[in-house]
């Protein structure tokens, strides 16, 4: 238990998007697999970016040279009264258009411990794993949760996870 690495715990295959891909794709991906995240890959399974549901949800956004905060959706000022007229007009955005670029990424090879250090340091939910700089897998909060488990719960749901 003490020498697992990120490739013993975390989720594969990964559900993912293209840069060119709708937000309408993404957020159906995202409702009918149930997940709060998908990478966002090039045609060679890089990673690029990565869009969350605080991408797509109304974010606090300082207002320049002020101390003020003000509601922001899709790097844009929003009113949340107006919420699902700014939405209609979104579904003509593209993951690339919204995504974040900068992503943590894990390597398949690094140890739970690292993994989970570095996921609370960044206060992170999901990272993107990576064997040989490409997308293998996903490692989120409820892979180390599932370390609590015992093992003969845990090799069903892990048989589960991979088909």
């Amino acid at each position: 238990m003490k020498n697992l690495t990120v490739r013993d715990i975390m989720t594969h295959p990964v559900v993912t998007v293209q840069e060119n891909d709708s937000l309408e794709t993404v957020v159906t991906l995202m409702t009918k697999h149930r997940i709060s995240s998908l990478p966002v890959v090039d045609d060679e399974n890089r990673v690029i970016g990565i869009v969350g549901e605080g991408d797509l949800f109304l974010k606090e956004r300082g207002i320049p040279f002020s101390m003020v905060k003000a509601p922001s959706l899709f790097n844009q000022w929003a009113d949340p009264q107006r919420l699902p007229e700014i939405y209609a007009r979104a579904r003509c955005n593209t993951a690339g258009q919204i995504m974040t670029r900068e992503v943590c990424c894990a390597q398949a090879e690094q140890s739970v411990g690292e993994i989970a250090e570095t996921m609370l340091r960044f206060d992170l939910t999901q990272m993107p794993v990576l064997c040989d700089g490409k997308l293998c897998g996903m490692v989120a909060r409820a892979d180390l949760l599932r370390l609590l488990l015992p093992s003969e719960i845990i090799a069903p749901l892990q048989k589960a996870s991979s088909n």
